[in-house]
């Protein structure tokens, strides 16, 4: 399955990639904070017959630990003003070294600025992914070993 061109980025404790890792066959991650943009992309991703990663960072200092393939997301409304997302994913890949650090994966381009590199040839700067944008989730381009990940068969 070809791999979409933007991946999901997100924080996660500890404790809580503890708990990911030892999921045996599938992990589950919740927020509490409504993902639907990113159901959206993982909705059109679907749909165009590709997979949507999904990156892991832990903090203090924020750095890539792990990656997946997001299976479902889940929103669903508690109480007025309250939400929980769930996200549901492949077994986690360790991520390679030299992706660790957050600013090695560039945020989603806007959409004009995709438009004008497509219509007038204009390749703008990307932007690195920060601390501040990472939380509770972002949309960065899919860095490229995912996708060799995918196309050697090490996930899918």
């Amino acid at each position: 399955m070809k791999v979409h061109d933007y991946c999901i980025c997100t924080t996660v404790g500890a404790k809580s990639l503890k708990a990911l890792l030892e999921a045996s066959s599938r992990g589950r991650y919740r927020d509490d904070h409504p993902w639907l943009v990113a159901k959206e992309h993982l909705d059109a991703a679907t749909a165009a017959g590709e997979s949507l990663a999904i990156l892991f960072a832990t903090s203090q200092p924020s750095e890539f630990s792990h990656w997946g393939m997001l299976q479902s997301i889940d929103v669903f409304e508690l109480h007025r003003g309250q939400w929980e997302t769930q996200c549901a994913f492949t077994p986690l890949q360790p991520v390679n070294p030299i992706w660790c650090a957050i600013d090695s994966v560039f945020l989603k381009p806007s959409d004009i600025q995709l438009r004008r590199e497509a219509l007038e040839g204009i390749h703008q700067h990307r932007y690195a992914l920060t601390e501040g944008e990472i939380h509770p989730y972002a949309i960065c381009e899919t860095p490229a070993f995912i996708t060799a990940g995918v196309e050697s068969g090490q996930q899918g």
